[in-house]
């Protein structure tokens, strides 16, 4: 009954990676083709409401990865899982706080803006969020792998 019980915890636990990295994979694409003020708008708002699927995605990713692990306690005892639980808690400050911040701080300067172009200092914040999104991507790569691969 308990190996049962993993299997579906382990499903939703996938389900939730596709939707939760997924989402933080596609999103600063869809915002890096905003070419003007409205279609960068668009995105912005694009991105806020799948924005939801990667918090549910997120929540439910973090909380089937401990569940697992209270039903295999060997779990906590290996490398790959302790460090794909560190990986992953390292991203949630990226994702949760600092790129908010500067999505909230973009769509501000967008409001203000009065003509079609894009000022330079939106320009210049959506650059600054490049490295937080690579690091993410890093991270995510990371966690993968050592999910997949189980190394050590």
């Amino acid at each position: 009954m308990l190996e049962i019980l993993f299997k579906v915890i382990l499903f939703f636990h996938i389900l939730a990676g596709i939707c939760g990295l997924g989402v933080s994979f596609a999103s600063p694409y869809i915002r890096m083709s905003a070419r003007n003020v409205r279609t960068a708008y668009s995105a912005h708002m694009i991105h806020a409401r799948i924005d939801y699927h990667e918090k549910i995605g997120s929540i439910v990713l973090i909380l089937t990865g401990l569940s697992l692990a209270f039903i295999h306690p060997d779990l906590f005892q290996t490398g790959w899982y302790l460090t794909a639980l560190v990986l992953y808690i390292l991203t949630q400050p990226i994702k949760g706080y600092i790129l908010p911040r500067f999505e909230r701080a973009l769509i501000e300067i967008l409001q203000q803006v009065e003509s079609e172009h894009l000022p330079s200092e939106y320009i210049q914040m959506s650059k600054k969020t490049k490295p937080l999104h690579i690091t993410n991507y890093i991270l995510f790569v990371l966690i993968v792998l050592l999910i997949v691969f189980k190394p050590f």
